[in-house]
Order: C-alpha cells, then structure tokens, then sequence
C-alpha cells in the first residue's frame, strides 16, 4: 500500500471513530477515490436522525481538499423543505472522473450532491496536526447545522484554523 492509501486509511478510521455513529466507515482501498462515512450524525431538525456521508477525494488529496460530498436523496429537512446546497438527483461532481485508474465510487445511484467549498487547506504530514479528513467531516457537521437554522441563506464561516471557507457554488 503507497503512502497516500496508508494516509487516507488513517484518516478514515480516525473519521470513523469520531463522525460515525456506528464507528464504521468505508473507502476505495485501490486508489483512494472515495470514503463513506456510515451513521453520520444529524442534527436536530431533518428528518433522519443520520445518513451514510459520501466524500470523493481528488486525485491528488490530501495537498488538495474535496469539493463536495453527497448524502441519502432522500434528506430532507424535518418540515419537508429542502436545505441550501444540497443538489438533488446531482451526481456529477466527481473528482476523478477523467481518471481511468480511479476505482468507481459506491453506486451513485440515492445519493445527491452537497457543496462545500473550501479555500484554504493547509494539511501536515501528521493528519492530526493539520487539515484531513476530520477536518472536512467537521465542516460538514457545521454546514449541515447551518443549513438547517436558515435553508436558503448562503454564508461564508470561518472555522478554527480553516478561513475564506465557502459554501456558495457561484463564486
């Protein structure tokens, strides 16, 4: 296994440990295309209490963050309304789709596209110590809060060490 597939082995279990309700996660072990975050946890206020977190990793992660990830189609907020960024029966946002080498991700078919850009990404050679997987699970737990308190409203947060993040498509 190469040095980036033993990395985002790492940064899977850490993930998984800390962002999975069930403590379980998968991921394309070949060419690190992908990782499910199973039982990821919801806040308050959809109308599942969690759903599986599909992130796509560019080929050239971790010196390069993810762009979006994807969620059950079916998520909804509790009171039926669709949250902001979230891109039903959108599928086309893969990072690795001009790769032949990159192993398909889990059938794309239920999932729907959700977008969080990030603008500054600074990882270290220790996951724990800079920006990795846990670092964008993290933005998602965040985002899918916000999301919820206002489901039309674009923002741009900053979070700890991560600035300019920016969850707007159209910039």
């Amino acid at each position: 296994m190469n040095a980036r597939l033993q990395r985002i082995a790492y940064e899977v279990a850490l993930a998984a440990a800390r962002y999975s309700q069930t403590k379980s996660a998968d991921y394309d072990d070949e060419d690190g295309s992908w990782v499910v975050v199973k039982d990821f946890p919801l806040p308050p206020g959809y109308n599942y209490e969690r759903t599986d977190v599909l992130i796509l990793l560019p080929p050239n992660y971790p010196q390069t963050p993810p762009d979006w990830f994807y969620v059950d189609d079916n998520l909804r907020l509790a009171d039926g309304r669709k949250p902001s960024h979230v891109f039903y029966n959108e599928t086309r946002f893969d990072p690795n789709r001009a790769s032949q080498l990159a192993d398909a991700p889990p059938q794309m078919k239920g999932w729907t596209a959700c977008c969080l850009h990030i603008h500054s990404w600074k990882p270290a050679a220790n996951p724990l110590e800079g920006h990795s997987l846990l670092s964008v699970c993290e933005l998602i737990r965040d985002a899918l809060k916000r999301w919820k308190r206002n489901p039309t409203e674009f923002i741009i947060v900053a979070l700890d060490d991560l600035d300019d993040i920016d969850d707007d498509p159209f910039q």
